[in-house]
């Protein structure tokens, strides 16, 4: 696979990334799906702003690095590969479907995936070292060990932050149970959201919900200590028509 005759063949990417986020998942899925070879550099949330702010000036990520170009935010990086390297396409060049995929994708990125992201942070925060693990996946022994011992500390921030208490995560899984009903009724006819083939908009879709379910296609895996919250996360989508959607989109274009 060759990289678009508008850019140099000798692009150096890195991603900054966070091995546990489906935001990240999105813009790793992108680079694997257009064959592109990327350095990705694992941060720690929680510390990883200090990185992504000389970068960026934000404590946003993932953030891509091309030679010199740093792009901050999914969707940013998602159109900036698109150009790069535009075979296979993720987008389209019809003008209505290329709308339509926007459409989808504002609305994953913007309502579903937060959602998804602060539900599950309610449910893991309540077992702190198995978030310890998760969010440290991808990282040497050593500083998951000390990772481990600090993270106590980090939850109260991380509620604060993020706004997490009782009533929001509830209203982000009435939230997130919503967005499952809206795709699967959506794909049910040709098994994508755009026409009858993959796009940026069922990549990012199955990207996003894959915290609900966890695929064998990941590139990385879980942590192996048992945890009932982790448990009880899964336990409550696991039969939704949706998930079943994601794992099969993930086995045939992950």
């Amino acid at each position: 696979m060759t990289l678009s005759t508008s850019e140099p063949n000798t692009a150096q990417l890195v991603l900054y990334q966070f091995a546990f986020s489906h935001f990240n998942e999105k813009v790793r899925w992108a680079l694997d799906w257009k064959g592109l070879d990327s350095n990705r550099r694992n941060l720690l949330p929680g510390f990883h702003a200090r990185t992504t702010k000389k970068l960026t000036g934000s404590a946003q990520t993932p953030v891509l690095v091309i030679d010199d170009e740093a792009i901050a935010g999914s969707t940013a990086i998602l159109h900036r590969l698109e150009a790069l390297q535009p075979s296979p396409a993720l987008f389209s060049a019809d003008p209505k479907t290329a709308e339509e995929i926007e459409q989808w994708i504002d609305w994953l990125d913007d309502e579903v995936g937060p959602a998804i992201r602060l539900g599950l942070f309610d449910e893991l925060l309540a077992d702190p070292k198995c978030a310890a693990a998760i969010f440290s996946v991808g990282h040497s022994g050593l500083k998951r060990m000390i990772y481990a011992v600090i993270f106590p500390r980090i939850i109260p921030v991380l509620r604060s932050r993020m706004s997490i208490t009782a009533a929001n995560a509830a209203q982000a899984n009435k939230l997130t149970l919503e967005a499952l009903d809206r795709i699967a009724d959506a794909t049910e006819a040709t098994g994508y959201l755009v026409g009858d083939h993959f796009t940026a908009a069922d990549l990012t879709a199955a990207s996003l919900f894959f915290p609900l379910s966890f695929p064998a296609q990941l590139p990385f895996s879980m942590p192996t200590r048992p945890s009932a919250a982790l448990a009880h996360w899964k336990a409550r989508w696991q039969d939704h028509r949706a998930i079943a959607w994601t794992e099969e989109i993930f086995r045939k274009h992950r």
